[in-house]
């Protein structure tokens, strides 16, 4: 199979790679564009009236002959906030990446121009799936209002990896005029590509050996809070490489299913030591179910290369790792990558008795699954469907932490191709629930007479949440970890709140609830009003944002999965107070939205119980007004306080 990198990154990230490239032309001279005295004095964009800064021109030239890329991009600075811009960052992958002759400079109101002759800076930063980016970082000179911004560098590849390219024609500003070039390599293999959301018939188009595509003022991409990836949603054109492509998708899936199919029966086998270890690993299994569970438990031991950091050739060949090329060798070295232990899993099941087959599976984390696109690639991941009495189950062994009987979000309600020797079938993948995705959060307070909150809190997480909490962690140091977890409850609290992170159970394996305690402290929580104090009745949502507070809404609103946070809060109040006013309940919401608050006075005591859930994640534009409206009546019951009054027995002290 081809080798296809697919950058799983957030597009804020991600544009720091594909920022493109100069004219091969003007590079080759080592020149740069002429300035135009229009560019100079310009102060605004028709089509972005407000711009803080637009591009003028960019460009990217891809040569998969040479193995290499040009990157030339320009920026009008038009206010202040638009000095940022002059903040550069380009993203690359340092095992199979290099950065090379980077140039830059600011040309000056005036028209004057500063060459940048500083110093670049090499950053680590970010690691998703396992991989790790770099950046080389700079800030170029004098950049101001009215100044002209631009730099261009070459990106080297690897030459053994064959990258298929990713157009992503809009950025976060508006472009005046943008220009992609592309040349593959077309020695045995055949090149494809499919144009998304294109404005005004622009296509790509084909002179020689060269691709290219050259489009005028593009809108600049506006982000939404919740919405789907980014990279449904921009105006894009997409590369598949294949050795042929068929006539019809029809023709090209059944092809790849009998390909796949040879090749992870291959990696599977029929092994006498993986029969031999499922006696070991089942021993003492009083059921198929149980048996089953065992299997899943002693997998996910396993040590998961896929989610560890990238490793050098020269880490790899001092740490002894092997390539794995069949089931036996992931079970006698005692690593390897997902798919590979997902395959082991079905080998073990299979050894146990169970008909059990790999399903693969396109993650709807980055990008959605499109059928019609003849990219094998697409199918990004795989799990093992195994028939337990006369049910087929989906699991995810692959999946670090992931509990027996659950797929991680990106896996669920999914097309899944299951292939077979005719070719193979389509599935879906099970629908999440919100019972999957549960956070508990339990409260023991005190409210002394000043409006001091303090006691004990414990977030409990199971299912999704717990396996997001999980990974989370996995790729953190100790501190790192602890500050993130207190992070976590300090986000939901009033910005004097003093938190500490007291213990944590549960944060390895996958069966267990994962669960964190801390002690917290709020002064001021409750407001003094003669005799009377004013209390919050829900602590863990005073400083949340209401998520939806725009009037319209452009794109669809996408949760990732359905969830419940269920909230159970006790406040023991002050001597000599009682409860004067306590809210009533609140109920609000559907059949897959569902809001409710119950609160009451239990002699000294506050029991505040509070239980959100979405039933959905994927809410077409249509349902955005209800959406707002249901979450309208969330904020409000959580803006609402029960008024606390001094006793006749006494005063405070």
């Amino acid at each position: 199979m081809l080798h296809r990198h697919k950058l799983i990154l957030p597009f804020s990230l991600l544009l720091g790679i594909l920022i493109v490239a100069a004219p091969a032309a003007a590079q080759k001279k080592g020149d740069w564009l002429v300035v135009t005295p229009e560019d100079i004095s310009l102060k605004e964009v028709q089509g972005a009236p407000g711009a803080h800064a637009v591009v003028l021109y960019r460009e990217r030239l891809t040569d998969h002959v040479e193995s290499f890329e040009t990157n030339y991009i320009r920026i009008k600075i038009l206010s202040e906030e638009g000095k940022k811009h002059g903040d550069v960052e380009i993203l690359y992958l340092k095992d199979s990446e290099s950065v090379k002759d980077i140039k830059a400079r600011t040309i000056r109101p005036d028209g004057s121009v500063v060459d940048f002759d500083g110093k670049v800076f090499d950053k680590t930063v970010v690691k998703t799936r396992g991989v790790k980016f770099y950046s080389k970082a700079f800030t170029l000179p004098e950049v101001q209002a009215g100044s002209i911004i631009e730099y261009k560098y070459r990106m080297f590849q690897d030459s053994s990896q064959l990258y298929s390219p990713y157009w992503p024609l809009q950025s976060e500003l508006f472009t005046r005029r943008v220009k992609f070039s592309f040349r593959p390599v077309l020695r045995g293999l055949a090149i494809q590509w499919a144009s998304m959301l294109l404005p005004g018939g622009n296509q790509p188009k084909s002179k020689g050996d060269w691709i290219s595509l050259e489009i005028e003022n593009l809108p600049a991409f506006e982000e939404e809070e919740y919405m789907p990836p980014e990279r449904e949603l921009r105006m894009r054109v997409e590369f598949f490489y294949a050795r042929q492509f068929e006539r019809d998708t029809e023709a090209f899936w059944k092809k790849q299913g009998q390909e796949l199919r040879d090749y992870v029966e291959g990696f599977i086998g029929k092994r006498g030591g993986i029969a031999n270890a499922d006696k070991e690993v089942t021993a003492g299994a009083a059921s198929p179910e149980e048996k089953l569970q065992k299997i899943y438990a002693r997998v996910q031991q396993i040590r998961n290369l896929s989610y560890e950091r990238v490793r050098s050739e020269k880490e790899i060949k001092k740490e002894k790792l092997r390539d794995n090329n069949h089931i036996e060798d992931v079970w006698k070295n005692g690593y390897g990558y997902r798919r590979e232990i997902a395959r082991l899993f079905v080998g073990l099941a299979r050894a146990a008795g169970f008909t059990a087959s790999i399903v693969h599976v396109a993650e709807r984390d980055d990008h959605f699954f499109h059928k019609q696109l003849q990219d094998e690639y697409q199918l990004d991941a795989e799990v093992a469907l195994v028939r337990v009495g006369n049910v087929d189950r989906f699991f995810d062994p692959g999946m670090p932490n992931c509990p027996f009987g659950l797929l991680a979000w990106q896996k669920t309600e999914v097309p899944g191709f299951k292939p077979d020797k005719d070719g193979g079938t389509w599935i879906t993948t099970p629908a999440p629930a919100s019972k999957d995705a549960m956070t508990e959060r339990k409260a023991t307070l005190k409210l002394t007479e000043d409006g001091t909150l303090q006691g004990k809190v414990e977030f409990i997480f199971t299912g999704l949440q717990a396996i997001r909490q999980r990974r989370d962690a996995m790729e953190k140091d100790e501190a790192q970890r602890r500050k993130d977890m207190e992070d976590e409850l300090k986000n939901r609290l009033p910005s004097n709140a003093t938190v500490k992170l007291e213990n944590v159970v549960g944060l390895e394996g996958s069966d267990v609830a994962l669960k964190v305690e801390y002690s917290v402290e709020i002064p001021g929580y409750a407001a003094a009003t003669g005799r009377r104090l004013l209390l919050p009745t829900s602590v863990f949502h005073l400083s949340k944002v209401h998520p939806f507070l725009h009037a319209k809404r452009k794109y669809p609103i996408y949760f990732s999965y359905p969830f419940q946070d269920v909230d159970d809060i006790t406040i023991e109040l002050p001597a000599n107070y009682r409860v004067e006013n306590l809210p009533p309940g609140r109920r609000a919401g559907s059949n897959v939205m569902k809001f409710e608050v119950v609160r009451e006075s239990q002699g000294s005591k506050l029991r505040v119980r509070r239980n959100l859930a979405l039933d959905a994640y994927y809410f077409p534009t249509d349902y955005y007004p209800s959406l707002r409206q249901f979450y309208d009546a969330v904020r409000a019951g959580d803006e609402e306080q029960a008024v606390l009054r001094v006793s006749d027995a006494g005063t405070p002290k």
